[in-house]
């Protein structure tokens, strides 16, 4: 079963201110809380055919609408998930900057799917695309977030937030508010409030490294350095550089990955130093863990750049997409435990390069060092709930503004929608308060924090589902789930289902009662695609371990017992409730991954 298979099956249950630069120009850093008005104007036909199309099927709050046919003509790009998303042409302004004829296409992985329905989605802008000069404080990029799975619209600015103040070279971030033009159709409707990030490409690189020269990579599914031999193309697919390297940077690179993964101790303490900036490295390492980021290099291997630096040689991690930070993403744990992130191991399974520099002699001791002086600057709390404070005034009315759209489009509560099935992320002021304690605890040597459990690979079944299921069934608010709430889910299951005379639900009755518990696709949705319905999926696992008379179906009673006996089974402390690993334990030993393809073959 594929990665994206199993996160489905999971997920089931401002302004940059001044005037135009010069393309040589660095980029100014923008007023942080000022909110740009940006326009969009684009034709109906444009706007069609910009929507995403393919992909896998089974994100965000429902079923995504139909897309029109591909144009074999058309530019596009393809996204992790293989979702196209086509370019089109349209006008932009940007705070009183206008831009005639420009690139415009979504923009994400996960978040485009999250945002299935709503028209507010990520956008993307490339000024150069259709043969235009325009520059925008130095970029030919203009990255608008949309923010799709986070209600307070400032985590992604809050994170970048954070690692420029740890000292790590990171995107600057303001806000816009986008309203799109469609004559015709719309005019100047709101979309939302959304977060404009600078793009990491020659200004960038100018401001933080001092030359553009350098090789910059933006690696997917590179979450270790795996060696694969002295032939750069076994690399280049996943590495993913903005130009091609020139003989000596792939041999620099394939260097690295040979010293990370066959050096002798020795060795690699001798040399690291001089392929990486072990400083810049730990600071990187430092800040990924304290805004709680599992969507990253750490743990899932993407949303992060690298450059290789012409003239030290050495390599530089910068960080991107941080819409998932804080505690906000369903995999590797609930938010509870993310609140605990281990500041030494924010990873599932082995990382190699992370233990090998921190096993160097003394590098574990400035790293400590390094958090224990951030913890009184960057991770600060009182600083952190003052920048809080001032986003949550600056936001509230472009917030405000972005709901009521969303109301008059009838799409709901899209957050909400997201949050019944991701589960509820921590608001950010929790978040800092429950956070720098955990840190505190860990340099104090009281508490070792959480380190994600499961091991490295497609994660198990269980691991995803506990966050979602965990806070809707944790009825007391505890972190754990006790006995009774258990019962009483598989009662509540039980009620739902339709039952004949002798009070038995079958397997299609059994499917109608989890559908009714399940979230509702809005109306009008097609019908989940052949083999993803999460009720059916859920179905064979219940009524395989409830049904003992081995009658096909099952009864109020036989669902009550079969949840009882399970959970006595991974109560092995026998203290009448479980943590979330224990009950993770115990989700995928009762709903394991389901099998695809023919009979006969492996996942």
């Amino acid at each position: 079963m594929t990665t994206p298979c199993r996160v489905w099956l999971a997920l089931a249950v401002v302004a940059f201110c001044g005037s135009p630069a010069a393309a040589d120009d660095p980029p100014r850093r923008p007023d942080p809380l000022a909110v740009v008005p940006v326009g969009i104007t684009i034709s109906a036909a444009e706007y069609a055919a910009m929507q995403p199309r393919g992909g896998f099927p089974g994100f965000g709050p429902g079923p995504r609408p139909p897309a029109p046919a591909p144009d074999p003509t058309r530019e596009t790009h393809k996204n992790t998930f293989g979702m196209e998303l086509p370019w089109a042409t349209a006008d932009v302004t940007v705070g009183g900057q206008a831009f005639k004829g420009v690139g415009l296409r979504y923009k994400g992985n996960g978040t485009i799917l999250d945002a299935a329905q709503t028209v507010q989605k990520s956008l993307r802008v490339d000024l150069d695309r259709n043969g235009g000069t325009g520059r925008y404080l130095g970029s030919k990029t203009i990255n608008l977030g949309c923010g799709v799975a986070d209600p307070s619209g400032y985590r992604e600015a809050f994170g970048y937030a954070v690692y420029r103040a740890a000292g790590v070279p990171a995107p600057a971030t303001t806000f816009a508010e986008v309203r799109l033009t469609i004559p015709g159709r719309r005019d100047a409707e709101v979309l939302g409030l959304y977060t404009l990030t600078e793009e990491v490409d020659k200004p960038f690189l100018r401001a933080h490294f001092g030359t553009d020269k350098g090789l910059l990579l933006k690696p997917e599914g590179v979450r270790d350095f795996d060696f694969r031999g002295d032939d750069w193309d076994r690399y280049k697919a996943q590495y993913r550089p903005k130009r091609e390297p020139t003989a000596d940077e792939a041999k620099r690179l394939i260097a690295f990955v040979r010293l990370v993964q066959s050096a002798d101790d020795a060795t690699f303490a001798r040399e690291v130093g001089s392929y990486l900036d072990v400083d810049g490295y730990l600071r990187f390492l430092a800040a990924t863990s304290f805004v709680a980021n599992v969507d990253s290099f750490f743990a899932l291997g993407h949303n992060y750049y690298l450059y290789l630096h012409p003239t030290t040689g050495r390599l530089h991690f910068i960080p991107w997409d941080l819409d998932r930070a804080f505690a906000n993403h369903p995999l590797f744990g609930t938010a509870e435990q993310k609140m605990d992130l281990s500041i030494t191991r924010p990873y599932p399974g082995r990382h190699r390069l992370t233990e090998r520099v921190l096993a160097v002699p003394g590098a574990a001791e400035r790293y400590r060092a390094l958090l224990r002086d951030l913890s009184g600057t960057a991770f600060a709390k009182d600083r952190l709930l003052k920048e809080l404070d001032a986003a949550a005034a600056a936001l509230k009315e472009p917030l405000a503004r972005d709901a009521a759209a969303a109301r008059a489009r009838k799409e709901g509560d899209t957050a909400a929608q997201l949050q019944g099935k991701y589960g509820k992320e921590p608001d950010l002021r929790t978040f800092v308060e429950r956070r720098t304690a955990s840190v505190a605890a860990q340099l104090a040597g009281t508490s070792t924090g959480y380190v994600p459990t499961g091991g490295f690979g497609p994660p198990r079944t269980g691991d995803m589902l506990v966050g979602p299921m965990m806070g809707g069934l944790d009825a007391d608010g505890d972190g754990k789930l006790s006995r009774a709430e258990w019962v009483a889910a598989a009662r509540r299951v039980a009620v739902a289902c339709e039952k004949d005379a002798r009070g038995r639900a079958d397997r299609k009755a059994v499917v109608a009662g989890l559908e009714k518990l399940l979230p509702k696709a809005p109306p009008g949705a097609p019908p989940p695609p052949l083999g993803f319905n999460p009720a059916e999926l859920l179905t064979g696992p219940i009524i395989a371990r409830a049904d003992a008379d081995r009658d096909g179906a099952v009864t109020e009673a036989e669902l009550v017992a079969a949840a009882g006996a399970i959970f006595d089974e991974f109560d092995r402390g026998k203290a009448g409730k479980l943590d979330p690993p224990a009950f993770a334990d115990l989700l995928t030993a009762l709903f394991p991954p389901p099998r695809f393809g023919p009979p006969g073959k492996k996942d």
